[in-house]
C-alpha cells in the first residue's frame, strides 16, 4: 500500500500541476503517457498527441511522456488513471490480466498462425475490452501492436524434445503453463535482466518480440529465433473516465475517429517491426527457425489441453462464451 501511495504522490507532483484549465482561453492541458520513446511503437503516440492538438484547434494542449520517464513499468497505469492524474494512457491488457483474466483470452499464446490473423481477432475482441472498461480505468479508443513474439534461444530448437529442461524466460501465467506442458522450465525475470541471464547461461532462452529482442541486442547472447506461433502483444489507447465525461460530444467524436486511425498506425508498426526484427537479427547472425508443422501441432496441443482450460478456470463463467464468440472464429478452435 505504501508503494502505491508513493506512486500516486510522485505522479501528483510531476503531472497534476499541469492539469488546470485556463480560465481565459478555456484550454485543456492534457497528460498523455505512452510507451517507451526508443521503440518504433512510440511513433503512433507522437502522432496521436500532435493530432489531438491540431484537430481540437488547440483547445487541447498535450504533454506527452513515456512510462520509463515516470519510472513506471505499466502495471500502475490503471490506478493512476482512476485517480484522474493522467488523461490518456497506454494500458496493456496482459498487464491487468491478473485482475481481469477474461481480457487475456485473445492474447493466449499459440492461438494464431500469423500476424494478420491476430489482428482480426483483436479487432473482433474490442467489444470485450469495451465491456470491461471500468476495470481498465477509462474508455478504450484504439490499440497498437508489439511485434510477433518468438523464443530467443542460445541453442537450436527443431523438435519438441529440444525444449525439455530448457530454462526459458516467460511473462504471464499462460506462457508459464504452455512451457511447463512442453517440458521446459519457465523463469520469471524482468525484461531488462534477460540479456545478462542469457549471457551467463542462467537461462537458455527468453520470449519477447522479434524486434524487441533485436533492439535489446539479444543477438549477442542468443543465436536463434524459434517460431512457436505465440502471436503479437497489444497495448491500448485509453482515455480516463474522468476526462472522457468532461468532454463535449464534438471532442468525443474527434477522439473516437483518432482512435480508429491510431489503431491502423499501430497495426502497421507491429507488422513492420515483426519483419524487421527477423531481418535485422539475421544480419547479426541469428537464425530464424520455423520447426515445421509437427512441432507447431505439438505446441498447439499444449494450448488446447492446458493453456485454454487454465484460462477458463481463472476467468470464470463468462470465459467459454467470450472465447467461442470472439476468438474461436480466428483461432480455429472452439471450447467444447
Amino acid at each position: 500500500m505504501s508503494r502505491r501511495l508513493s506512486i500516486i504522490a510522485v505522479v501528483s507532483v510531476a503531472l497534476l500541476a499541469t492539469s488546470v484549465v485556463s480560465a481565459v482561453a478555456q484550454t485543456l492541458n492534457w497528460k498523455i503517457v505512452g510507451t517507451s520513446r526508443p521503440t518504433p511503437q512510440w511513433q503512433p503516440w507522437e502522432w496521436f498527441a500532435s493530432e489531438v492538438e491540431k484537430r481540437s484547434n488547440d483547445k487541447i494542449k498535450v504533454i506527452l511522456v513515456s512510462l520509463p520517464e515516470l519510472g513506471f513499468t505499466g502495471f500502475e497505469m490503471v490506478r493512476v488513471m482512476k485517480a484522474g492524474l493522467v488523461d490518456v494512457g497506454d494500458i496493456l491488457p496482459t498487464y491487468v490480466a491478473g485482475d481481469v483474466p477474461i481480457l487475456e483470452g485473445v492474447d493466449l499464446p499459440g492461438l494464431f498462425p500469423d500476424f494478420d490473423k491476430a489482428v482480426k481477432a483483436h479487432d473482433a475482441f474490442m467489444p470485450v475490452l469495451k465491456k470491461y472498461e471500468d476495470k481498465l480505468g477509462g474508455v478504450v479508443l484504439g490499440m497498437y501492436y508489439w511485434p510477433h513474439q518468438v523464443l530467443w534461444s542460445r541453442k537450436p530448437v527443431r523438435r519438441l524434445d529440444d525444449l525439455k529442461g530448457m530454462k526459458i524466460r516467460v511473462y504471464g501465467t499462460a506462457q508459464t503453463e504452455m512451457l511447463k506442458a512442453l517440458g521446459a522450465v519457465p523463469v520469471s525475470i524482468p525484461l531488462a535482466e534477460v540479456y545478462t541471464a542469457l549471457e551467463q547461461g542462467s537461462v537458455d532462452g527468453g520470449i519477447t518480440g522479434t524486434y524487441t529482442g533485436y533492439a535489446l541486442k539479444w543477438y549477442e547472447v542468443s543465436k536463434y529465433q524459434i517460431e512457436m506461433n505465440l502471436g503479437p502483444a497489444i497495448g491500448t489507447l485509453t482515455v480516463s473516465k474522468k476526462t472522457w465525461e468532461s468532454l463535449t460530444p464534438e471532442l468525443r467524436e474527434m477522439l473516437t475517429q483518432l482512435g480508429r486511425e491510431f489503431t491502423q498506425k499501430g497495426i502497421e508498426v507491429g507488422r513492420r517491426t515483426t519483419r524487421e526484427g527477423i531481418d535485422k537479427s539475421r544480419e547479426k547472425g541469428v537464425e530464424y527457425v520455423n520447426p515445421g508443422p509437427q512441432f507447431l501441432a505439438g505446441t498447439r496441443q499444449a494450448v488446447v489441453d492446458v493453456v485454454i482450460p487454465g484460462w477458463v478456470k481463472r476467468a470464470g463463467a463468462d470465459a467459454k462464451g467470450v472465447f467461442n464468440q470472439y476468438v474461436a472464429p480466428h483461432a480455429g478452435y472452439t471450447i467444447p
